[in-house]
C-alpha cells in the first residue's frame, strides 16, 4: 500500500472511531503531515476520558503508545491496539523516537484549548508590533545597546508566583521541541514553567536579546490538553492568548537577579580555586582590597549564599548548585533551563575578540554581555589570563589614564581597565592592555569576580554589542581601593 492510500485509511479509521470530536477538522489536516502523532492521540484520548466516552479515549491511548505511559505512569489500556495489518505504521522509525520528541510536536501544530485574553495595546519596549491581528510581536532588531525585553509600562503585577523553571528556546524546529517536552515531563517543586524566546548570535544564546514569552506551562494541571498557554501563533498556529503584558514584565524582572546568582555561585567557584575552601560568610566574598571577590553586596546574596552553604556543609553537593529561593517581592526562583541551562553549570567567563574589539562576558554558550573595548592589535597577547586584582579608582583617581576601575590579568602589566581617550574605544591604540568606556567597565567590575577567566583570542565573538539598558550593579560593601600602590598597566 503506497503511503498516500495507507495515511487516508488511516484517516477513514479515525473518523470511524472519532466521528464527532470538536475539533476533528483541525486534526485531520494536522495528520495528513503527522500521520504517527502519538500527542495528538493522547490529547484526543483525555478528552474522549472527560466526557466519558471510554471505548474512544481507550482507542486514542492505543495509539498514543509510550505517551500515555509518560503522561499517566501506569500501562496502556491497549498496549497491543493500534490500526491493522492492512494500514501498518510507519516500522519501527517512528516509534524509536525519543518520547520528548513525541511530546513535543505539540508545540509547533497540534490544537490545545487557551485562555481567553485581551491582546496588549502597544508592543514592547525594542519590539515592532506585527502588521496582521495576531498579537504576535516580530523579531528585535540588533539596536546599539538593547533593553531587557519587557512589557508596556501600564502593565502591572506579576506571574513570577510558584515560578520552577525559564526556559529559554530559539526555534520550534530545532531546540524548541525538545525544550518544551522538558518543561512537560519534569517535575519539579513550582506550578508552572516558562518557555521564552532565546534567539542566537551565532554559536551564543542572546541573553539580553531574550525574554518575549512563548509559553506558559501549568505543572498542576492533570489534562495535558489544558496545561500549555501559548503566546506567539509561529510557535502553535492554534489561537493564541494575546495578552502577554503581566508575563513580559516578570520575565523583565526575573532576568537581572539571574545575573546575581550567576555572580554567586561564580564568586563561591573562584574563592574555592583560590584557598581551597569554600567561602563561609559573605565577609569572605565581599572582603576589602585584596580579598574583594565579589565588588559589592546585596540583601538577596545574603539569602542566596545561606542556602548554598547549608547545602554544602550538609554534603549534599560537591559544588555550588543554583539558588532556588527567591530575591525579591513577587520573584519566586524560577531556574533557567532550555538553552539558559548553561547559566546553572558555568561559573562566568571572560572572552575579548581582537578583530571585533569585543569583550563578553559568557556562561558557556550563553553571552550575557557584548561590549565594545580599545585594544592594542599585536601589542594586545592572546592566551588565557585569570583576573589576580581589581581596584577601584587606581591611582587615587577616576579620571586618570585607568578610568574608575581596574582589574590585573595574572599579575602581569596587563589589564582590562577605563580611558581618559575614549575615542579609542574599537582601536588598536593601546600597549596592550583593554580599554573599556566607563559606565561598561563599571558594571563589568561589579558582574565578574575575582578569578574569572579571560581568554584573549583573534576572533570569536559576534560584532553585535549588547549591552542592558538597566545595568547591573552591586552596592559598594567594602574599601576597594589601594592607595599604597602605584599602578603602571601598559595601558
Amino acid at each position: 500500500m503506497r503511503k498516500d492510500d495507507r495515511l487516508e485509511e488511516q484517516i477513514r479509521q479515525f473518523y470511524e472511531h472519532v466521528p464527532d470530536v470538536a475539533d476533528s477538522l483541525p486534526l485531520k489536516d494536522y495528520l495528513l503531515k503527522h500521520e504517527n502523532n502519538q500527542m495528538a492521540w493522547y490529547l484526543l484520548g483525555k478528552q474522549y476520558a472527560a466526557r466519558g466516552e471510554e471505548a474512544k479515549a481507550n482507542y486514542c491511548f492505543g495509539q498514543a503508545g509510550p505517551v500515555y505511559e509518560a503522561f499517566e505512569a501506569k500501562a496502556n489500556p491497549l498496549s497491543g491496539g493500534g490500526f491493522p495489518a492492512s494500514a501498518p505504521r510507519d516500522g519501527g522509525k517512528k516509534r524509536g523516537l525519543a518520547i520528548a520528541a513525541a511530546l513535543l510536536a505539540i508545540a509547533v501544530s497540534v490544537v490545545l484549548p487557551v485562555r481567553q485574553a485581551v491582546a496588549p495595546t502597544d508592543a514592547a519596549p525594542g519590539m515592532r508590533q506585527a502588521a496582521d491581528d495576531t498579537g504576535a510581536m516580530e523579531e528585535p532588531g540588533p539596536p546599539l545597546k538593547p533593553a531587557y525585553s519587557a512589557p508596556p509600562a501600564a502593565a502591572t503585577g506579576s506571574a513570577a508566583d510558584g515560578l520552577a523553571l525559564v526556559a529559554g528556546a530559539d526555534d520550534p524546529a530545532t531546540d524548541g521541541m525538545k525544550t518544551l517536552g522538558g518543561l512537560l515531563t519534569k517535575r519539579t517543586s513550582g506550578s508552572e514553567s516558562w518557555l521564552v524566546q532565546a534567539p542566537k548570535l551565532g554559536k551564543w544564546t542572546d541573553w539580553v536579546g531574550s525574554g518575549r514569552p512563548l509559553a506558559k506551562v501549568a505543572l498542576d494541571r492533570p489534562d495535558a490538553a489544558s496545561a500549555i498557554d501559548w503566546f506567539d501563533p509561529k510557535w502553535c498556529p492554534c489561537g493564541t492568548s494575546k495578552d502577554a503584558s503581566v508575563l513580559w514584565r516578570s520575565v523583565a524582572e526575573w532576568k537581572p537577579p539571574q545575573e546575581g546568582k550567576l555572580l554567586l555561585r561564580s564568586a563561591m567557584i573562584r574563592y574555592r580555586e583560590r584557598t581551597g575552601s569554600w567561602p563561609k560568610s559573605p565577609d569572605e566574598l565581599a572582603g576589602a582590597y585584596p580579598a574583594n571577590t565579589t565588588a559589592g553586596w546585596s540583601e538577596e546574596m545574603t539569602v542566596w549564599f545561606n542556602e548554598l552553604q547549608a547545602e554544602l556543609e550538609k554534603g549534599k553537593a560537591e559544588t555550588v548548585g543554583w539558588p532556588r529561593v527567591g530575591g525579591t517581592a513577587g520573584e519566586s526562583g524560577g531556574v533557567p533551563a532550555g538553552s539558559f541551562a548553561p547559566m546553572t553549570e558555568h561559573p562566568l567567563e571572560i572572552i575579548v575578540d581582537k578583530k571585533n574589539h569585543r569583550l563578553a562576558v559568557v556562561s558557556g554558550n550563553v553571552l550575557l554581555r557584548n561590549y565594545p573595548v580599545g585594544l592594542g592589535g599585536d601589542k594586545t597577547p592572546e592566551g588565557t589570563f585569570r583576573i589576580t586584582e581589581k581596584v577601584r579608582n587606581p591611582n587615587g583617581r577616576s579620571d586618570g589614564a585607568f578610568g574608575s576601575r581596574g582589574m590585573t590579568l595574572s599579575d602581569t602589566l596587563y589589564a582590562i581597565h577605563g580611558t581618559d581617550e575614549p575615542d579609542s574605544i574599537g582601536q588598536d591604540r593601546s600597549q596592550g592592555c583593554v580599554r573599556m568606556a566607563k559606565e561598561d567597565l563599571e558594571e563589568l567590575y561589579d558582574l565578574v569576580p575575582l578569578g574569572t577567566k579571560v581568554t584573549i583570542v583573534k576572533e570569536g565573538l559576534p560584532a553585535d554589542l549588547r549591552i542592558p539598558e538597566k545595568r547591573f550593579r552591586l552596592k559598594p560593601a567594602q574599601d576597594e581601593t589601594n592607595p599604597k600602590k602605584t599602578y603602571e598597566w601598559l595601558g
